[in-house]
């Protein structure tokens, strides 16, 4: 689905870019640093319509090889059995620990709870 909108948008967008190109066919002056020449507006922004595609390949084709690098990573990472094993005994010992921690809390509460309501029948 995100394929066919992202294409239904691009066909849009290159429709408007032809219909504005189409409609600005008048020569120009293009200078450049250096540089003078004549180009129809036409060319000019079809050129620099192809330069800004180019960079926006480019910046994502990085983006691709870095995250394909560190998919590359993380396949080649194992984990030992012995320290899974050890983790997993430290988080079933931090569930213990939480659930009997839990447990005194509410006994605490239990406690506090009982000479608040002996000292409102006074």
């Amino acid at each position: 689905m995100k394929k066919q909108s992202t294409t239904i948008i691009s066909i849009i967008l290159i429709i408007i870019i032809v219909i504005f190109a189409v409609a600005n066919t008048a020569s120009v002056a293009v200078n450049l640093l250096f540089t003078k020449f004549q180009m129809p507006l036409i060319l000019l922004i079809l050129v620099c319509l192809l330069i800004g595609a180019l960079i926006i390949y480019l910046l994502s084709f990085s983006t691709h090889l870095k995250q394909d690098k560190e998919l590359k990573e993380l396949r080649a990472s194992k984990v030992d059995p012995k320290q899974l094993q050890k983790l997993q005994g430290q988080v079933k010992g931090l569930l213990k620990e939480n659930a009997r921690l839990k447990e005194t809390n509410a006994q605490l509460k239990k406690v506090a709870d009982k000479p608040a309501s002996g000292s409102q029948q006074k």
